[in-house]
């Protein structure tokens, strides 16, 4: 007779599927960072296939374009390594305004086809305790995941460390002409609304404070 199924591991199922959803809306800009070393390697390789060709190589002239194939794939296996953030069971650590600026700059593309910006002030005492990165950028993730779904009109999203150990995200709307047509946000199998965005907060051990145009994300 198989065990039934616990509360604990419902939650554990729910947190999963939604951490699924913010890596699948990230995966093309994480892919498009791999990619991008590799792809400046290979074009090394074909100048230094140009020079061979010609017959006459010197070590001068190899030089430049070898150091920059060494320098891309050693960016390129330093971003493979970077995936292992993403494993489940992945026990990392991060000071967590490095963890912000990931999570922006994974962000920042998806959001600007929205007409969303992302205004971030970094803090003048930054703190240097340092989190568990893991459920740290999926709880900040969510968030932005969150502004992503509810705005359907241009904005920008004001990110700033007022407080210690927390960082406010406010909502800056654009001038608008009443009599333009509103963009209609684009339609989502899943949406992170307010439910999921604090049910992966939780699970991270990380807290929110809903204001009426921001958010507060506070870690301890």
């Amino acid at each position: 007779m198989e065990s039934p199924i616990t509360i604990q591991q419902q939650q554990e199922w729910v947190v999963a599927g939604i951490r699924h959803e913010i890596f699948m809306r990230v995966f093309p800009t994480l892919r498009h960072g791999l990619v991008g070393p590799i792809s400046i390697a290979r074009m090394s390789v074909s100048i230094v296939r140009r020079l061979l060709s010609r017959g006459e190589v010197n070590k001068a002239m190899l030089n430049e374009p070898v150091e920059r194939m060494d320098q891309q794939l050693a960016e390129a296996v330093t971003g493979i390594r970077a995936l292992q953030t993403w494993e489940p069971e992945a026990k990392g650590t991060a000071i967590p305004a490095e963890v912000l600026r990931q999570g922006i700059a994974l962000m920042t593309a998806s959001l600007a086809l929205r007409d969303i910006k992302l205004d971030y002030v970094p803090s003048d005492t930054q703190d240097l305790d340092e989190v568990r990165h893991q459920p740290f950028l999926y709880a900040w993730l969510a968030l932005l995941c969150y502004f992503e779904d509810r705005l359907s009109e241009p904005a920008t999203l004001r990110i700033e460390q007022k407080e210690p150990k927390s960082v406010c995200v406010e909502i800056t709307r654009s001038l608008y002409d009443a009599n333009q047509v509103k963009p209609k946000p684009s339609v989502r199998a899943n949406i992170i609304d307010q439910a999921a965005l604090e049910t992966v907060a939780a699970a991270g051990g990380l807290r929110l404070t809903f204001g009426e145009e921001w958010v507060s994300f506070s870690w301890a």
